[in-house]
């Protein structure tokens, strides 16, 4: 009998992201977060001439996550960036001057792999 070829699966960022989003409305659910799946890109769209043209949404280059929560802080929320990424994927520079941006106004930014990852940085 043949052994079958060795297959490695590898999760795709997108399952990455719709775990991560099924435990953060689990959390959102009980009262202990809110958040928001952060759409970003362009969609295009037949104008009234007739011509292809494009509607933009989100910031180029803005996290994929978006988390607020109170939990251990009084006066104000704690915010937090989320940018899911598969096994070897790396940030756009677009996505590097974004988190330096949102980190100087004191956010919390994370390149997540995993909702294991998640859980630890939401339940801390």
């Amino acid at each position: 009998m043949k052994k079958p070829p060795n297959y490695k699966y590898k999760i795709k960022e997108k399952d990455i992201q719709r775990t991560i989003k099924d435990y953060l409305q689990v959390r959102e659910n009980q009262g202990k977060l809110m958040f928001i799946r952060n759409n970003s890109g362009a969609m295009p769209i037949k104008g009234q001439n007739g011509k292809m043209r494009y509607i933009k949404f989100g910031k180029k280059g803005s996290a994929d996550i978006l988390v607020w929560t109170q939990e251990g802080y009084v006066d104000c929320c704690r915010c937090i960036a989320l940018e899911c990424k598969s096994a070897t994927g790396k940030q756009s520079p677009e996505q590097k001057e974004w988190q330096g941006k949102f980190e100087k106004l004191g956010g919390e930014y994370y390149i997540v792999r995993s909702v294991e990852e998640v859980m630890k940085i939401v339940d801390n």
